[in-house]
């Protein structure tokens, strides 16, 4: 056989090699693309109402004064359980509750004795986006020793629960009430000197005065 035949037979030969190997991959594609793609799971999102009339006990996590503190300024809570409605959970424990002091004064201003009310403004979704909430402002005024209508600070108590006796008409509303102090408003012995100090970790009872809107994950 001449040298140029030998020759052509290996080009033939591998011509035919690398065509097969081109049908091979093209299958190959054709296999990957026709497999089947697994879809995304798709999160719904659906709004859940905290109703008015609805409490919720969060803990502070912001040192607030009246002798330091002034009006505006911010403070933090977080709630000590879920917030749940009508069985499905609206709010993990440990959702944020931002609020505002507001009527700061401190110590000889009025009658000798510190004064602060916190309102709280907002509550913040799992997304970390916060939304409006109407509560119950909590209004704090020291008082002396020696007043017979004062709630004193326990370990482990919940500071503002005689509000929610006031709006409910329950134990403990002729504190804020009859106190001579106005309504909602809680006397309290000052931690320091005569202002009031709130230390982190105080507890806090908060009362919705109206409906709250939150958007939640859909739960089944």
């Amino acid at each position: 056989m001449k040298r140029i035949d030998r020759v052509r037979i290996v080009l033939l030969a591998a011509a035919v090699v690398a065509t097969g190997c081109n049908d091979n991959a093209k299958d190959g594609t054709r296999a990957e693309s026709s497999a089947p793609q697994r879809s995304q799971p798709v999160t719904r999102i659906e709004t859940m109402t905290l109703p008015a009339g609805l409490h919720v006990v969060a803990a502070l996590e912001t040192r607030l004064n009246s002798g330091s503190n002034h009006t505006g300024d911010p403070f933090v809570a977080t709630t000590t359980e879920a917030i749940v409605v009508n069985g499905k959970t609206v709010a993990p424990a440990g959702t944020k509750i931002l609020g505002n002091l507001r009527d700061v004064k401190a110590s000889g201003r009025v009658n000798g004795r510190g004064a602060m009310t916190l309102t709280y403004d907002e509550i913040v979704d799992s997304a970390g986006k916060s939304h409006p909430m109407s509560a119950q402002p909590l209004t704090l005024q020291a008082a002396s020793e020696t007043h017979s209508d004062v709630e004193k600070i326990a370990a482990g108590g919940v500071l503002g629960a005689v509000i929610g006796g006031i709006a409910g008409g329950g134990k403990g509303a002729a504190i804020g009430a009859g106190a001579g102090a106005g309504a909602g408003t809680v006397l309290m012995l000052a931690t320091k000197g005569a202002d009031i100090e709130l230390d982190p970790g105080q507890k806090l009872y908060i009362h919705l005065l109206g409906a709250t809107t939150i958007p939640v994950v859909a739960q089944r």
